[in-house]
């Protein structure tokens, strides 16, 4: 967190990326920065968060942006993208915004989309969050920040706080079986947390072991496809 306000100083960057692997935090991270630097700085008129996901859609996200905005239905209702795209512009170009742009996997035309270039006059920013460094690029980030995984000092101690004292307590063995069990999840926070949570309450090393052959059996690539995966079927423990 530091490390994204000393790099960036909310004044320097107009279009910023956070890229990594999936579960890696990138989310969580920009939920902070909205937090923590844009609300606080109470220097932007409005913030936007849009989730694109894939395959992204102009229209789709056209229509977030336009609910933030309460652009009126005689101005939307029946209009092209285009038309829109006017409208949302008409709106944006007379305001410092800040436009969160969450699970991008390819660019984004913020033309298309009517969202006015951020620069140094509007002082508006656009942040985004992508698994490739490619399209931090292909949309012109002036900085991009990988969002590292976890240490496995600090993987350990996030799993051991969602598992719980009362459950990691329960018997001499568990802790031991904690730290095996959180560096299976490789350090990704979204892993850890999902799979810590699963595991409070699970009070004998027996639990625990199966718990372990299970997590030694599943792909780290479960965890990197995303928040669905992590929480689905596949991770019964």
């Amino acid at each position: 967190m530091q490390r994204f306000a000393d790099a960036s100083n909310m004044n320097n960057w107009e279009l910023f990326g956070l890229y990594g692997m999936g579960g890696a935090g990138k989310t969580t991270l920009m939920t902070k920065v909205n937090n923590e630097f844009i609300r606080a700085s109470k220097g932007f008129e409005i913030t936007i968060w849009v989730v694109v996901s894939r395959p992204a859609s102009v229209g789709k996200v056209q229509e977030v942006i336009r609910n933030k905005l309460d652009i009126p239905d005689n101005r939307w209702r029946n209009r092209s993208e285009d038309e829109k795209a006017v409208e949302i512009f008409n709106v944006l170009k007379a305001k410092r915004f800040v436009l969160l742009l969450d699970d991008v996997w390819e660019r984004l035309d913020l033309q298309k989309l009517g969202v006015p270039s951020p620069n140094s006059q509007n002082k508006s920013e656009v942040i985004l969050t992508t698994r490739s460094l490619d399209v931090c690029r292909d949309m012109e980030a002036q900085k991009s920040i990988k969002v590292e995984c976890l240490t496995q000092g600090e993987a350990i101690n996030l799993f051991k706080k969602k598992v719980g004292e009362t459950t990691l307590n329960s018997h001499p063995d568990i802790p031991q079986l904690a730290e095996i069990a959180a560096k299976e999840c490789k350090g990704l926070p979204l892993a850890l947390v999902t799979i810590g949570r699963a595991m409070t309450g699970k009070n004998t090393p027996q639990e625990w072991e199966r718990a372990i052959q299970i997590l030694k059996t599943l792909s780290i690539k479960v965890f990197r496809y995303g928040r669905s995966c992590v929480s689905g079927p596949e991770i019964q423990l």
